[in-house]
């Protein structure tokens, strides 16, 4: 894996959201490296393009597991239902969010090992140099 890959699993946290449209609750998972409001105005503003009105709440966020979306994406792969070009979008019905929920909670919060952190300060001192 290259390392700027390493840097942005390690750096990105994992989402979940419940949307509430004007047709019905959706829900998103997806990697972000910016605060999860900036990210949450984000696909409110991609989803009013589909929807007149989208409430979001997030139901958990897990630091340094940008690895995990691809598990979750293949893993619910049956749940998926793409908006337009959105593709990282869920229909669950409450019994399987539940389930959902609980696999993303048996997480143990990420605990960084030196050789991680290591990445991440020298991926911070390359910005600074470039700023």
């Amino acid at each position: 894996m290259p390392p700027d890959m390493n840097n942005y699993i390690l750096s990105s946290s994992l989402y979940f959201l419940e949307i509430e449209t004007n047709i019905g609750i959706i829900y998103k998972i997806g990697v972000t490296q910016r605060p999860i409001i900036k990210r949450v105005a984000e696909v409110k503003i991609d989803l009013l393009t589909y929807y007149s009105s989208a409430a979001i709440r997030v139901l958990g966020t897990w630091e340094h597991r940008g690895n995990i979306e691809l598990y979750f994406k293949h893993r619910y792969r049956d749940f998926n239902h793409p908006i337009g070009s959105l593709t990282e979008y869920y229909k669950f019905n409450a019994e399987d969010v539940k389930i959902v929920l609980r696999d993303l909670q048996q997480m143990q919060p990420k605990i960084l090992s030196q050789d991680e952190i290591d990445i991440l300060e020298k991926n911070i001192s390359l910005i600074q140099v470039a700023v």
